[in-house]
């Protein structure tokens, strides 16, 4: 993978798409710390000059936000139209992924990698659309803000106080093949911002007494600067050969184990990260005990309904059927899955005093059982998760 702090000459852009072949396309990522770095611009004014040298560049989805600039970089471009989907009484416009790969371009120009599709697209996440592209044999070319990566999105929320509700899962980057590093400094963010150039007047004030604070975009900005790179650097030397990160190692499988408590959700994230640096597969399991099948809460659906969406939006199938135990459950799901490591929450010290004397607790039985298994094992509030 090529990271870029300086952006390339449009000429070394040219000769990679030009001469590329179908084994060897683009997955390029523009990346910013932030809103209004010019993620957006830049990769329209690549596709534009590609355009211009003979390179079938169409647009699969892209949002002006209002921006002059872009709107002007748009028009001159050719765009698939969007797909319509109805919910709640509303008609939204989603990327139509059926659409651009029938199309077949060179490359597609897809904004906002981290966007949550509405309910009734084919995928839940864009991220999702655009692996689906890719691997159809089409470049593309995307924008994302650092802080939507997972590992990340954790940092910025228990550091900054900053709610991030659309992430991507870290294994995304074994399909990347090219970053751009869009970056600006602090000030000159907050300058765009007050002059109208990211957010309408209506949401400027809101916007510098939150996101924009200039402690938090010298925050973001470093993250986007070293934490990205570094991690990027590492996966890069590991993997070796460029055309292996596409495929997932089969023999490192990543079970994560939920239930209601709201302890999963961070496991989820864990487990997710986890895969992404092994450049493995993700599953997560709930097991539906018998016995408190009829003694099931609103509360309890509620949470556990939660817990699902979670992983469902960082692209982990989610399994659940019923078993005597969470154990026998458990081991079935591992040995008939070939899972190599499993993500568990932990006892709390109470309950861990109480099982000495009574029995082993869910956990050492677990580890017990599966000697080949790694284990993850997560300190939680309130019970095994």
């Amino acid at each position: 993978m090529k990271i870029e702090y300086n952006r390339p000459s449009a000429d070394s852009i040219l000769n990679k798409i030009k001469y590329s072949s179908s084994e060897t396309d683009v997955f390029r990522v523009y990346l910013g710390a932030a809103p209004g770095t010019g993620k957006t611009y830049m990769m329209l004014e690549d596709g534009n000059y590609l355009l211009e040298h003979g390179i079938d560049v169409v647009i699969g989805y892209v949002e002006s936000h209002g921006r002059k600039e872009t709107e002007t970089e748009i028009r001159n471009l050719k765009t698939i139209p969007r797909k319509k989907i109805e919910y709640r009484g509303s008609v939204f416009e989603e990327l139509d992924v059926e659409a651009v790969i029938a199309k077949k371009p060179s490359i597609v120009l897809i904004d906002e990698l981290a966007h949550n599709n509405i309910p009734g697209s084919k995928n839940l996440k864009r991220y999702e659309d655009v692996i689906e592209i890719y691997k159809n044999g089409i470049s593309v070319f995307t924008t994302l803000n650092i802080f939507h990566l997972n590992s990340i999105a954790e940092k910025v929320e228990s550091d900054l106080g900053i709610k991030v509700s659309e992430r991507i899962p870290d294994y995304i980057l074994n399909y990347v093949t090219e970053i751009i590093n869009v970056d600006i400094p602090g000030g000159e963010l907050i300058k765009r911002l007050t002059t109208g150039k990211i957010y309408s007047k209506e949401k400027i004030q809101a916007a510098l007494n939150n996101f924009f604070k200039i402690e938090n975009l010298l925050t973001l900005r470093e993250l986007s600067l070293r934490t990205i790179a570094d991690e990027l650097n590492t996966q890069s030397n590991k993997i070796g050969n460029p055309d292996e990160k596409l495929e997932l190692k089969s023999n490192e499988r990543v079970l994560v184990l939920i239930s209601s408590n709201p302890d999963s959700a961070r496991l989820v994230r864990i487990g997710s990260k986890l895969a992404g640096k092994l450049n493995s597969n993700l599953y997560v399991l709930h097991i539906n005990l018998k016995h408190r099948e009829k003694n099931k809460s609103v509360d309890y659906e509620k949470s556990l309904s939660k817990n699902i969406s979670v992983a469902e939006n960082l692209g982990a199938p989610v399994f659940s059927f019923q078993a005597k135990d969470v154990v026998s459950g458990v081991i079935d799901f591992v040995k008939s899955n070939n899972i190599s490591h499993l993500v568990i929450g932990a006892t709390n010290e109470k309950r861990r005093f109480l099982n000495r004397f009574l029995k082993k607790s869910i956990v050492n039985r677990l580890i017990d059982s599966l000697p080949d298994v790694s284990f993850h094992v997560v300190p939680t509030s309130s019970g095994n998760v």
